[in-house]
């Protein structure tokens, strides 16, 4: 897959082109939103919604080797990172899910006064 992990927006929706000559059988057996799009050949793919917030690990049955990760973010700041990230958040209190490449997850509450500029999180 690639990129082998994309985050996205609960509600959104994702196409699975296939840009081989041979055929792909993409899945998810796991996650909020399991799927099976079946067996399909060279060509636009198909597209598959995601509706519910979590991770998502896609596979296809044919080519054990392919593994992709989907985040599907329940909120509206979401971005994917390398250990480091900005997001312009207003003063508040929020919980902040970490998920590693693994596909575990980790949260951490982060409260935000008017003040504050940055925010450490371990």
């Amino acid at each position: 897959f690639m990129p082998d992990v994309i985050v996205i927006g609960a509600g959104s929706s994702v196409r699975f082109p296939n840009d081989d000559p041979f055929y792909h059988s993409i899945y998810a057996s796991d996650g909020p939103d399991p799927f099976d799009i079946g067996y399909y050949g060279n060509g636009p793919g198909k597209v598959v919604p995601f509706p519910n917030a979590g991770v998502v690990h896609v596979r296809c049955h044919i080519h054990a080797q392919m593994h992709g990760m989907i985040v599907v973010a329940g909120g509206p700041f979401a971005q994917l990172s390398n250990g480091s990230f900005r997001l312009d958040l207003p003063p508040g209190r929020y919980v902040l899910h970490a998920v590693y490449a693994d596909g575990s997850d980790r949260t951490s509450d982060v409260v935000l006064g008017s003040h504050d500029r940055s925010v450490n999180v371990r």
